[in-house]
């Protein structure tokens, strides 16, 4: 797919990203008082494990970034592989603080052993950047991925998504008072209230795993079909949790969504593009 198809299809993304946003001002409530099941089985799966996935694609695109950056002592690179290391580190921590929490059922375990936790993260990455380093080597498709899948955590997840969560204010539908009056629609931000609604960031996680696509470009067309098919359902099922189980409303998911995956369009080509003098 050449850029400019990838723009255009972008353009239509952001096209229906709007309809789907006007509907919403007049359904948001309603949908979510007609699915909430607080005990969906599935639903609570998705809320304890459906970052996870996407988390782990960001953490091997940093490392697979980190280790194919040219090699270089100028402070540039030096600043970014600092950097992504960090970065790496704390998704790690952030993945072990997710897992100790759905085996316990609490946040005891993890503020007991966070110590251990934190100089396990950096242990980790430490060693991943060494057996990336020494025993991989990268295809063109791998560093395009890693260079993809960070930019889309960085500009649509942590520039946009967090930020955003932080000022919006907006009360969880699980947390609304019985008449619902303390309902807000998503175009009113709320300010620094302490709730974090609006957007998902389950949902954005969900669509991290669209920058899977590029490792499937010269897969036969049926193959191509079933796993972006299997990827994009994963990521509508996260999404679809959400708001089973109360913890965002439709218009959450589609603002934690539909960032990641418009970031993915724009910037395929753009990395594609800049990818030879990063690695030359």
């Amino acid at each position: 797919m050449n850029r400019r198809s990838n723009k255009t299809i972008a353009y239509y993304f952001i096209l229906i990203w709007i309809i789907i946003a006007f509907l919403l001002e007049s359904t948001d409530l309603w949908i979510s008082i007609n699915l909430y099941n607080a005990n969906s089985g599935w639903g609570n799966f998705f809320e304890k494990y459906g970052e996870i996935p996407g988390l782990i694609i960001i953490l091997t695109g940093i490392q697979i970034y980190v280790v194919t950056l040219k090699a270089s002592s100028n402070i540039k690179t030096i600043l970014i592989t600092g950097f992504l290391l960090t970065t790496g580190t704390l998704i790690t921590i952030y993945i072990l603080w997710i897992l100790t929490y759905a085996f316990s059922n609490d946040w005891v375990l993890f503020s007991s052993y966070r110590n251990y936790f934190f100089l396990a993260a950096v242990l980790f990455n430490l060693f991943l950047s060494w057996l990336f380093r020494k025993k991989y080597k990268f295809s063109k498709k791998a560093i395009l991925f890693s260079r993809v899948s960070f930019k889309m955590f960085f500009y649509g997840y942590i520039l946009f998504i967090q930020p955003l969560k932080i000022f919006w204010g907006r009360i969880r539908f699980r947390d609304l008072s019985g008449n619902f009056s303390n309902f807000s629609p998503w175009y009113l931000p709320q300010g620094f209230t302490g709730n974090d609604s609006f957007p998902s960031g389950h949902a954005a996680m969900g669509f991290m795993l669209l920058a899977i696509f590029v490792f499937f470009t010269d897969q036969p067309f049926y193959r191509r079909v079933l796993l972006k098919g299997l990827i994009i359902t994963f990521g509508v099922f996260v999404c679809l949790s959400r708001v089973v189980i109360g913890a965002h409303f439709a218009s959450d998911v589609l603002f934690g969504a539909f960032p990641m995956i418009i970031a993915y369009l724009f910037l395929i080509n753009r990395a594609n593009k800049t990818l030879k003098v990063e690695t030359d």
